[in-house]
């Protein structure tokens, strides 16, 4: 167990930097809604609504406090990490590991060290044992040096340079996805440890997760955590399926109606001249929480899919549109003849891209069946067209890999 560490400068409150910064990226979200509507107008509703947020937290003379730290359970309960009666606070929507990196997420028990309640400096802490939701947004610290090689709460030894971390709350070991909510990096830590003890923080790093999300400098930030649920078997209960691997926009942004009403209620209260109560403060950054914590990062990968080069020319288009390879199936797809024994025995496929236009997803299969030498398949499932390239050995599944996201698919991955 690790224990007090010298409290960092904050000086901008965790009310105001969570909205700033999430905010920031609400004209994105609305934009994926609005898609056939003028641009011009956005950013000055994002910029109104980020100003008329700030300027209410700083009038306020409230705590910082968010639904997910501090707020009051309906049976009386604190939600968030910390002392006495606390529980997770649940998460509304799967966790998105696409692209994510730091521990290597895998099934294991409870340590036999480290679950039982505790008390710490006078104070009494709950180990929520039963824990398979949890979402937290407040601030992280990290610790390094003066503690590596030490016994951690559940008795491994720890490794500054690995991608851990200490919670108060969560059983031993877990896993969280962590996101500094200040730039956008995320990494996935696995806590083993007991901590941090110190004003208000929600969890402490290890020095290279810490560094994975690029806060090592300033010594604390605004983080996002959510509870990977694994499970036996190695599977992940609450993973979320991306846009370019399964997710569609429309289960993106359901339920969109609620989180424009919970944006609308803030600012009515202000063009009626009142102050905005904290519940309403609150459901209105968590509706820009969901909304643009879960499109703004598929956008990129949209605009630069857009702008990919035609490179097969209108013949081959014609052509392969004409006899197409692969016929789009529920089933998983099989070439129609092997090229060789190598490809006949391979089952591994490199998936590009998804998604709910099947004209779109044709299109992709055949820009790109020139830039690579394995067959290009359209699959559709659960309404959804997933592009994949394969069947590919596994001696050479990483070049393709490699080769596609260098190409602008940024989110591709391996499909087995």
């Amino acid at each position: 167990m690790h224990w007090l560490l010298p409290e960092m400068d904050f000086s901008v409150s965790c009310h105001n930097l969570i909205y700033c910064n999430l905010l920031r990226y609400l004209s994105v979200a609305v934009f994926f809604q609005n898609m056939n509507k003028k641009l011009l107008f956005l950013p000055l509703c994002a910029a109104a609504f980020c100003s008329a947020l700030l300027l209410s937290a700083c009038s306020s003379s409230s705590p910082v406090i968010n639904a997910t730290h501090g707020a009051k359970a309906d049976d009386g309960a604190t939600y968030g990490s910390g002392p006495d009666n606390t529980k997770p606070y649940p998460q509304s929507e799967p966790v998105n590991l696409n692209g994510v990196g730091g521990a290597k997420v895998k099934y294991e028990p409870l340590s036999r060290g480290g679950n039982k309640n505790y008390t710490v400096l006078g104070k009494n802490y709950q180990v929520w044992r039963d824990c398979s939701s949890y979402l937290e947004i407040g601030t992280a610290s990290w610790y390094g040096p003066g503690f590596h090689g030490n016994k951690t709460s559940n008795g491994e030894v720890y490794n500054q340079k690995g991608y851990s971390a200490a919670h108060k709350n969560l059983p031993l070991p877990s896993y969280l996805k962590v996101t500094n909510l200040e730039n956008g990096k995320a990494v996935i830590v696995r806590v083993n440890d007991r901590g941090p003890f110190h004003g208000s923080r929600i969890i402490d790093l290890s020095e290279g997760a810490a560094k994975a999300i690029d806060m090592t400098g300033k010594g604390t930030a605004t983080v996002k955590l959510e509870y990977i649920d694994v499970r036996q078997g190695n599977q992940i209960a609450n993973l979320a399926h991306t846009v370019l691997s399964g997710q569609g926009s429309a289960s993106i942004l359901s339920g969109s109606s609620s989180k424009a009403d919970a944006i609308g209620d803030f600012i009515k209260d202000l063009n009626n001249g009142n102050q905005p109560s904290l519940a309403t403060t609150i459901a209105a950054g968590a509706a820009a929480v969901k909304i643009a914590g879960t499109v703004s990062d598929k956008l990129e990968q949209h605009a630069a899919l857009e702008e990919q080069p035609l490179t097969a020319s209108s013949s081959t288009v014609q052509s392969t549109a004409a006899q197409p390879q692969f016929t789009i199936s529920n089933a998983e797809p099989t070439p129609a003849a092997a090229t060789d024994s190598t490809a006949s025995t391979a089952s591994a496929y490199v998936q590009i891209f998804t998604t709910m236009d099947q004209a779109r997803a044709s299109k992709v299969q055949n820009d790109y069946r020139s830039n690579t030498s394995y067959p290009i398949l359209v699959v559709a499932e659960e309404g959804l067209y997933r592009v994949r390239i394969g069947p590919i050995p596994e001696s050479d599944l990483q070049r393709v890999l490699t080769d596609m996201r260098n190409q602008g698919f940024k989110d591709a991955f391996i499909k087995r």
